[in-house]
């Protein structure tokens, strides 16, 4: 088992608590086995008029059921079949996303955005494939809204010399909506799970630079939320991505502050 001898700001007890004041001696820490555990994103690109999108939200639902907290969906509504809100679930960030990445026909995904643009049916296989890559990088997030009001803290531990992009979206489940269905069937109240909703810190993220043992603590305050989403249905993404792809993700629920 590889040993590495690392400069960390904290206390051994926890890596990833608030930064304190401590002894000189207190800041060389042998840490043994320091390993992350692969979080794998999956970007479903999809539309409420496409009829074979239900299909790839079956899809990803599989997917998450087996892969639980190792697997991170988010429903990326653009192009086309989709509507633009309020009255639909599009965003402009949503299409800019999709134009970058070349998403022509819909459904269609990016598994960590290695290997380009993927249909429903290969997911699995990609999301197992990304699942056995080793990550650089332990990543955690944590949210509360307040009076309608979000912050955000993203925690970072660098596992290797780590340079990309810090990302971090926000999505609501249980939208209730329309969607159009194979043979022009419709449904009303079809309930739209991993919706993006926006990106907290601008459509490409901010920069980050971390050396091997670096610890960095990334916090957005007092973000304001639609009026339109439901902070009990709310989650926030973060993920840090490079020209490699996807390094790391994590998800958080959004906690409420009554």
């Amino acid at each position: 088992m590889k040993k590495h001898l690392i400069y960390i700001i904290g206390i051994a007890a926890a890596l990833f608590t608030a930064c304190e004041n401590i002894s000189e001696n207190e800041r060389f820490l042998e840490v043994e086995g320091v390993t992350a555990q692969r979080v794998v994103l999956l970007e479903d690109y999809t539309g409420q008029a496409c009829p074979n999108c239900p299909n790839a939200h079956d899809m990803a639902t599989e997917l998450h059921e087996e892969y639980h907290d190792n697997l991170i969906v988010v429903a990326m509504h653009a192009g086309a079949q989709a509507y633009q809100a309020p009255v639909g679930l599009k965003t402009e960030e949503g299409d800019e996303y999709a134009d970058y990445f070349g998403v022509k026909t819909y459904p269609n995904g990016l598994v960590n955005r290695r290997g380009g643009l993927k249909d429903y049916p290969s997911w699995g296989a990609a999301v197992y494939e990304e699942l056995q890559r080793e990550s650089n990088l332990n990543l955690s997030v944590s949210s509360v809204v307040s009076e309608g009001k979000l912050t955000i803290n993203t925690e970072l531990l660098a596992l290797e010399d780590v340079t990309g992009k810090l990302q971090l979206w926000i999505t609501e489940d249980s939208i209730i909506g329309f969607q159009l269905f194979p043979n022009n069937k419709s449904e009303i109240q079809y309930v739209h799970n991993h919706v993006f909703r926006g990106s907290v810190n601008g459509t490409w993220g901010e920069d980050v630079m971390l050396t091997l043992g670096e610890q960095k603590v990334v916090e957005h305050k007092e973000l304001v939320l639609d009026v339109a989403w439901k902070p009990e249905n709310l989650s926030v993404v973060a993920f840090v991505y490079n020209n490699d792809g996807v390094l790391q993700a994590a998800q958080c629920k959004v906690m409420i502050n009554e």
